[in-house]
């Protein structure tokens, strides 16, 4: 049984995962492999083109553009327009600040919001997202016949300092782009010296291919998901 199990996650996530480790009764350490920074941007200038949707795929960029809208008491712009949140505690941060949600996918994958959604021919959608974002999101949309705008309201960055891990430690990975950043940092092991768990399927596929040993699945993508598998998990090892 491992001392402990990290996580490779954003700034932003450590709070929860801190609260979960309690309840779970299982030691983690937290691996702030990025950190996010807010990027300048006029949100009004973006919402005097009336959206039909936003879409949200993270807590931090919800947390970023709502707080814009207050600031600029830019509500009023945001009539008829609907909210879609890439998993419940994006939603929950939409709610908390007076947003709402109107859709939230089955399986909280972006790939899922982009395919479930219910947007009508010709709809003009913004996604708020991270700089580091791929496109997918954007293009599957566009494959639907929405008018789409990306709005990059954060960006990630990278810790410079090695990560010193040891064979057969167990690392969560947030996602695709902080399980690379962290590939990049290892010191001492390799990829396939680590158990890995992964928050969705595209980090878990991009895990698999840089060698890292799966061990449990993720049925929920949530970190409070990721906790049942560890429990599961750790009494495997």
């Amino acid at each position: 049984m491992p001392d402990a199990v990290y996580f490779a996650v954003s700034e932003s996530s450590k709070n929860k995962i801190l609260t979960l480790s309690k309840r779970f009764g299982i030691k983690v350490r937290v691996l702030q492999i990025v950190k996010q920074v807010e990027l300048p941007f006029d949100v009004k200038k973006y919402l005097n083109n009336h959206f039909d949707w936003i879409v949200f795929t993270s807590s931090f960029g919800a947390k970023i553009f709502s707080k814009k809208v207050m600031e600029k008491g830019a509500f009023h712009h945001l009539v008829d327009t609907k909210f879609a949140a890439v998993g419940p505690e994006t939603a929950k941060t939409l709610v908390e600040n007076g947003l709402g949600v109107d859709f939230v996918p089955q399986h909280y994958t972006t790939s899922d919001l982009a395919r479930e959604i219910i947007v009508s021919k010709g709809a003009k959608v913004l996604t708020v997202r991270s700089k580091e974002g791929d496109n997918l999101l954007e293009k599957n949309l566009s494959e639907r016949s929405c008018y789409v705008t990306r709005l990059n309201a954060y960006e990630e960055i990278v810790r410079r300092r090695a990560v010193s891990l040891k064979k057969g430690d167990v690392v969560v990975f947030g996602s695709s782009y902080i399980l690379e950043s962290l590939t990049k940092l290892l010191k001492n092991v390799k990829p396939e010296d680590l158990f890995a768990l992964a928050i969705g399927p595209k980090t878990l596929s991009k895990a698999k291919g840089l060698g890292y040993r799966i061990k449990g699945n993720v049925k929920t993508y949530t970190y409070e998901g990721v906790f049942e598998s560890l429990r599961e998990m750790i009494n495997e090892l």
